[in-house]
């Protein structure tokens, strides 16, 4: 009843102010009416007051002057007042127009007002129904979210697992190929030793050895184990991507086994930048990796695909080879601002060439900074091949294809070497993010 008695508060205030203006209304007309009687009063004494003034005019022509000129001034006193009564009244009149078409206004606001509470009143059931189905909607969605995020979780961890386990395979299978060739050149040096035919020809009359740890049955067996083995694993590397071209999923962490290397490699794929299908292949955020290391260790990469790392040459030089893939780096300087510097082609050798760097059809806002580093052989801190008269790769804390040093170089010191040359301005952007990524150009031939 609160409620309700607050809901239509304001009919009562509407209706008592139309009653007002009724009670308003009756008054001015009770008010006119009583002034049209008066005039009508006084109209008749005028005419009173004339015709006892000509009758009384010709016998006291000259001792009534005064009170002629008295009843005169009278007689024009009530036809002012009769003037503005009269006015008074069309005032009044037109007041009371204006007043019913005020009464006749706020009765139509007041029915508008109740066909509106109406309309609401019908409207707030459906849309509390609606907001309970956003709602609604909103758990389900905040909770596939959460859901999606836990399997994302699952996914690296057992990628993770799967790296470990197939890096794990990996040592067993050569630990095996060693044990096997041991195998094979012992089987070749018994079968082929008479000394070895001739006793095992005398064992033929005596009782079988079962601990003869040259039983050739069971080496055999063991040979064709291992033999077995190998064929798995291959078979689990050719059955991985080569690249991030080839990964049907999400951004994120996936094993890839580019070219002919026949190692897999964990790696971090970029599926949202124009398009996806990028294979990271560098990557700094925070100086939390040394990258001042030996010609060998940036052959092999190092560090962790989910953070700072480098994929490594030769890997490089595997998803390069046939001259079809491009280079994308993506910059943030320490002002926060972005750059960009994509390359149609891209390629790096390999080992014998020093992994020398190809680059060729710039585009981006971040200038053509690797055309000065265009052709060179990749140089570390025990490997100088740059054809400066200093050593570049010790001099910058870091492994790159140093010219005469630099005009970009994502592999220095953090905070003090990552840098990229901007032509444009003649300036150097201090770097404080960078990501190196190289995809397959579509429709690429390869050309050896």
């Amino acid at each position: 009843m609160v409620e309700d008695d607050r809901k239509y508060r304001h009919h009562r205030v509407l209706r008592m102010q139309v009653a007002q203006l009724d009670a308003s209304s009756k008054k001015l007309s009770t008010g006119q009416a009583h002034l049209e009687h008066q005039v009508r009063r006084l109209e008749k004494q005028v005419k009173t007051l004339w015709s006892t003034h000509r009758s009384i005019g010709n016998h006291e022509a000259g001792a009534g002057e005064v009170a002629a000129r008295q009843l005169e001034g009278r007689v024009s006193n009530l036809e002012l007042a009769s003037r503005m009564a009269a006015k008074t009244v069309f005032n009044i009149s037109r007041q009371l127009v204006g007043l019913d078409k005020l009464h006749q206004s706020m009765l139509q606001l007041l029915e508008s007002v109740e066909t509106l509470e109406n309309k609401v009143d019908r409207s707030v059931p459906d849309l509390q129904r609606e907001i309970s189905k956003m709602e609604f909607n909103m758990a389900q969605m905040t909770s596939s979210v959460a859901l999606i995020k836990e399997d994302q979780d699952n996914q690296r961890s057992s990628l993770k697992a799967l790296g470990g386990g197939v890096s794990a395979m990996q040592e067993t299978v050569d630990t095996d190929h060693g044990r096997l060739s041991i195998l094979q050149a012992q089987i070749l040096n018994l079968t082929a030793s008479p000394l070895v035919q001739a006793a095992s020809l005398a064992t033929k009359s005596q009782p079988e050895n079962t601990d003869d740890r040259f039983n050739s049955s069971s080496i055999w067996e063991l040979v064709q184990k291992l033999t077995v083995v190998q064929k798995e694993y291959q078979q689990i590397v050719n059955s991985l991507p080569k690249d991030c071209g080839a990964v049907q999923g999400p951004s994120g962490l996936y094993l890839i086994s580019p070219g002919s290397q026949g190692t897999p490699i964990l790696s971090s794929c970029d599926q949202e930048t124009a398009s996806g299908g990028w294979t990271v292949v560098q990557r700094r955020v925070d100086g939390s990796q040394e990258f001042n290391r030996k010609w060998d260790e940036y052959a092999a990469g190092f560090g962790s695909p989910s953070g700072e790392f480098w994929l490594g040459n030769e890997a490089l030089h595997s998803l390069t080879a046939d001259n079809c893939s491009s280079l994308r780096v993506d910059l943030r300087d320490i002002y926060g601002k972005t750059w960009v510097a994509e390359y149609d082609e891209f390629s790096v050798s390999g080992a014998e060439d020093g992994f020398r760097l190809h680059v060729d059809g710039y585009r981006g806002n971040a200038s053509d900074a690797l055309d000065y580093q265009n052709r060179m052989q990749f140089s570390a801190i025990d490997m100088d091949r740059d054809i400066s008269n200093t050593h570049c790769a010790a001099n910058y804390e870091g492994g790159w294809w140093f010219s005469h040093c630099q005009h970009a170089n994502l592999n220095g010191r953090y905070n003090l070497g990552l840098t990229w040359f901007d032509a444009s301005k003649n300036e150097w952007i201090a770097v404080a993010w960078s990501e190196m990524k190289v995809r397959r150009r579509t429709g690429c031939q390869p050309q050896g």
